[in-house]
């Protein structure tokens, strides 16, 4: 069951940047999405948190390292990614980001002692390339700061997946939600504020668009701390795997992204790599 709740987080993450580029293109601009994703995910977990048994807000040895990650680590990652969006293709930015089991890898060993077996590395590997196939040419490749800003935004992704697999051991998921998603919130209508980027007048495409990547984004969050208490980090960030692929088809027949034979190549290997590692699983 983990497996499964990892594999749809990964489904509704893939939509994810459909939905922002939708947003986008309805004028919506990235901190304006944030704050309100972040807002009504915090929210629907509060709600949840009050109809939960043995979901508390967490004690004081725990409430300040979740405060920190909620007011650095995740919106750093979230805002870089998001921000990625308006300069790069929905397909290339989703499968470029999502190159982070590379860094997961040693840092799961570095952090938590997870030892990876060679048949592990190996379909790694495999996702790894098959993620890098499906990016293919990239039509902005120009735009290196797009590029410089999904790379800092996959170091911090993994680094924040090592932690939440740290914290949730013991810990509901919903009391992590709690209180990193308020904090991130806070710090995305800071910021906009600050820099006049919220604005809340939007057209109907646009409010469905941020809709719809609310509802994905907390869905996916609670799936992942879910799977985290009981699956190892680094094959959680390969079964995510499938989250490009995602993202990659609905570009490709939403968008009206360019489909190539790379890419097409690339997400047999995705999806072969990760049905690989669900057989390992099994056997």
């Amino acid at each position: 069951m983990p497996s499964v709740f990892i594999l749809i987080s990964a489904f509704l993450y893939g939509v994810s940047p459909i939905l922002a580029k939708i947003a986008y293109a309805s004028g919506v601009t990235p901190l304006t999405l944030l704050a309100i994703r972040a807002t009504l995910g915090a929210a629907f977990v509060w709600i949840g948190l009050g109809v939960t048994r043995g979901a508390t807000i967490p004690g004081p040895p725990l409430l300040a390292p979740l405060i920190a990650l909620g007011v650095t680590v995740l919106p750093i990652q979230v805002f870089a990614y998001f921000y990625a969006l308006t300069i790069l293709p929905a397909s290339s930015a989703s499968v470029i980001a999502n190159t982070a089991p590379v860094h997961v890898a040693w840092m799961g060993r570095l952090f938590l002692g997870e030892v990876l077996k060679r048949a592990d590395v190996a379909i790694l590997v495999v996702i790894v390339s098959g993620a890098m196939l499906v990016a293919g040419q990239t039509p902005q490749g120009g735009h290196t700061l797009g590029f410089v800003v999904l790379g800092l935004s996959t170091l911090v992704s993994a680094f924040y997946l090592v932690t939440q697999r740290r914290l949730v051991r013991n810990t509901h998921p919903l009391s992590v939600l709690a209180v990193v998603l308020p904090c991130s919130a806070a710090v995305y209508w800071i910021a906009g504020l600050a820099t006049n980027q919220i604005h809340l007048a939007m057209p109907l495409p646009g409010l469905l668009a941020v809709a719809g990547a609310t509802v994905a984004a907390a869905a996916a969050s609670l799936l992942v701390l879910l799977a985290l208490r009981a699956l190892l980090v680094t094959r959680a960030a390969m079964l995510g795997m499938l989250e490009p692929v995602v993202a990659v088809v609905c570009s490709v027949l939403l968008l009206g992204d360019a489909m190539t034979w790379l890419r097409a190549v690339g997400i047999v290997t995705v999806v072969g790599g990760i049905a690989a590692l669900q057989w390992r699983r099994a056997a």
